[in-house]
This record gives C-alpha cells, structure tokens and sequence, in this order.
C-alpha cells in the first residue's frame, strides 16, 4: 500500500488548504504517513499531536 503525502502552503491553517498525493507535495510544509506502520487514523492524529507537542516545546531554530 502507498505511503500518503500531505502538504501545507505557508499561511494555510485550514483543511481546504491541505493537499493530498500519493508522491510528494512539494509544499513548504510536508508530512508522509506510512501505511504500512500506521494503520489507523486515531495512531496518525497521536503521532502528529506528538509532533505539534514537539514544536511548541523543544523547536527553537529555525522556528523560532
């Protein structure tokens, strides 16, 4: 099974502006889910809650 790609242009903060390929985006903003190791949506929303978490703790550059 493919892997999904999803992509983020700066500024977009809503679902219509989230983009979904079975290859990559190409977007500023870019997040791969691998089928094969997530196999449903709730392990993809922890593992991107985690993610989220992991930025407004630890990233200080570039993001700062």
């Amino acid at each position: 099974m493919a892997d999904r790609f999803y992509g983020v242009a700066v500024g977009g903060t809503l679902p219509v502006n989230v983009t979904e390929a079975a290859s990559t985006t190409s977007a500023v903003f870019e997040f791969r889910i691998n089928d094969a190791a997530y196999t449903s949506k709730a392990q993809a929303l922890a593992a991107l809650g985690a993610i989220k978490s992991y930025l407004e703790t630890k990233e200080t550059q570039p993001i700062a």
